[in-house]
């Protein structure tokens, strides 16, 4: 079969559009994507954080978040009855120097897909130095 010019520039067209419209479409059918953590992911902190929270590119149901350190699980409490979010926020308990690792897995409720990461923490605690003897007036 042999194309005259124009069908020839139709069918280009038609192929460049398709080509077009998977690649923009190609974000849209994508997983919910953790974008930050606070504390952030690898921290060093000085002081122990009183809430964890997950940001994602999507609303997002967290559907489990363990806080282990040591090996040893830290209770930590989800309400599941909160809507959708592109934020989490859980609160802490009184934590104590040491590595933290969280592991967290967060349901998109557009597509159904389950999305899955650990990252840790370290807090070091103080490093100030203890105040020498206190000072005396005469």
């Amino acid at each position: 079969m042999v194309l005259s010019g124009a069908s020839r520039v139709l069918k280009s067209l038609l192929m460049a559009v398709t080509v077009a419209a998977v690649v923009l479409a190609g974000p849209a059918f994508g997983h919910a994507k953790l974008l930050s953590t606070l504390p952030p992911a690898d921290a060093q902190l000085q002081a122990a954080p009183k809430s964890l929270t997950l940001s994602f590119n999507e609303n997002v149901r967290l559907a489990v978040l363990t806080l282990t350190a040591g090996g040893k699980s830290i209770p930590v409490t989800l309400d599941r009855s909160l809507p959708t979010s592109p934020q989490v926020s859980v609160s802490l308990p009184a934590l104590t120097p040491g590595k933290y690792q969280v592991q967290w897995s967060a349901l998109s409720p557009d597509d159904g897909h389950v999305t899955k990461g650990t990252f840790s923490f370290v807090i070091v605690g103080s490093t100030a130095v203890p105040a020498g003897p206190a000072a005396t007036f005469r």
